[in-house]
Formats: C-alpha cells, structure tokens, sequence
C-alpha cells in the first residue's frame, strides 16, 4: 500500500509510463509484517503513482484476509496476522459508521467465498494453502482466492525487486510469469535458485530467493515464500525487445 510521500516526475515501476508527480509504494504489503517484525526492518518501497497504489491497495487488502484466513492462527512466520484479518471484518471493532459498514461488507464478501464440506473441490488447492489440520471433508472450510489477485501480486514483487537491486525496470520487453506448481513439481527450479539464488528477505514474514541469468541481467526465476506457508514461483524472460 501507498505512503503519503510525494515525488517529483519520473518513470512508475508497476506500470512503466512517466508521469509529472509519483508517490512511494511499499513493495511487500505494508499490512502484511507480521507482529515480531523488527522495528528496524527496511520495508522497501518504489516509486509509483496514486491510481497503481489503489488498485493494489484493493488487491492487497482483500489478498491478506483470505491467506490469513488460509494459514490459520498458529503459523510461527505470521504472528498477529490471522487475529488481524478477523478484526478487519469485526463491525464491532469500527471507529464510526462508516467504518463499521465497511467492516461488514468485507465480512459478508468473505462469506460469499467460503466453501464447506463436501462442495470444496478435490483439485484446486493452492500449494501451501491446503488442509493441515486433519479435519474429517465434512467439517472442512475452505476459502475462494482469486487467481488473478495472486498474479498481480507476483508482478508487484519481480517488478519491485529488479528495480530496488539493479536499477531496472521490467516491461514490456519482458514476459513474467506466475507458476503454480507444487513443491516436487518445482524441483528443477529450486535447484537453479540453490546453485544461483540470492535470498532477499524482510524476516520474518516475506522471503524472495532470486537467480538472475548474467547474459542479460533481466531474465530471472523467483520463489516467494510469505508468512513461510504460501510459495509463489515466478519467471522474467526477455522478449527480445531493447530494454530501457
């Protein structure tokens, strides 16, 4: 999500178009620190603009909620993160009117997504997000996260690593793409990222291990862990356009 910080005219890192006035966006959701977070942690941010920090703001708002809800209350790397989201949606908890309606609107949109017992699929599952409790089918609960808010997501992270580390901005001359796979499915990858990977971590809660090819210095591969239970695998290939 966005600070208020204002900057001068310059290139945005998630959209790439240069504009008269840009603002700081956090590159892992400034919501999202769990509670045993340092004080002194780093929460590295890029420049941006105020319509990109909204729409990621939305997505990020609503993401933090359903994973929270996902990994459940015990999970070491996300202190606090489970009890938050339930406050999020707590009316009770409002400042005012205004704000308890908006609670109870996050609320009832949560509950439009939970599937129950034996409606929840057989395939589907989100790796790193499955059932950990044991639970018979029957009393199992399960949440709709959006597919596409997770890819954003992971366009978010590539794009805000490169330009923090190397200076670059990936665009269109770059494809990234989000790999949903499970983890004996991403072996190959993990060996590369074991052999050639740099750890990019914002402990504890969110860690980035990134391998970046030499010959080009865009083309990459990523796995990112957050609140150490969801793993996202991204790759960066160059399409062959100049990149800026």
């Amino acid at each position: 999500m966005a600070t208020k910080s204002k900057l001068g005219p310059g290139r945005r890192v998630h959209c790439g178009m240069v504009v008269p006035n840009r603002t700081w966006d956090h590159v892992f959701p400034r919501g999202w620190y769990p509670e045993d977070t340092p004080r002194n942690l780093e929460k590295w941010k890029v420049p941006a603009c105020l319509r990109c920090n909204a729409e990621y703001g939305r997505i990020e708002e609503e993401l933090g909620i359903l994973i929270a809800l996902c990994i459940g209350p015990g999970a070491p790397n996300a202190k606090g993160m489970y009890r938050k989201a339930l406050r999020s949606m707590d009316p009770s908890r409002g400042r005012n009117f205004k704000d308890r309606v908006r609670r109870e609107q996050k609320r009832q949109k949560v509950l439009q997504r939970l599937i129950k017992g034996r409606a929840i699929p057989d395939e589907g599952a989100y790796p790193g997000l499955e059932e950990r409790w044991g639970r018979p089918r029957e009393e199992q609960l399960a949440v709709h996260v959006p597919s596409a808010h997770l890819h954003r997501l992971v366009e978010k992270i590539v794009k805000g690593i490169a330009f923090i580390e190397d200076g670059r901005y990936v665009d269109s001359s770059a494809e990234i793409k989000h790999h949903v796979i499970t983890q004996e499915g991403a072996e190959p990858l993990l060996q590369l990222l074991q052999r050639h990977g740099k750890i990019h971590s914002r402990a504890p809660g969110i860690e980035v291990l990134r391998a970046v090819t030499p010959e080009d210095g865009v083309s990459a591969i990523y796995k990112m862990t957050i609140w150490g239970q969801l793993v996202m695998y991204a790759s960066v290939l160059r399409t062959g356009a100049k990149q800026r």
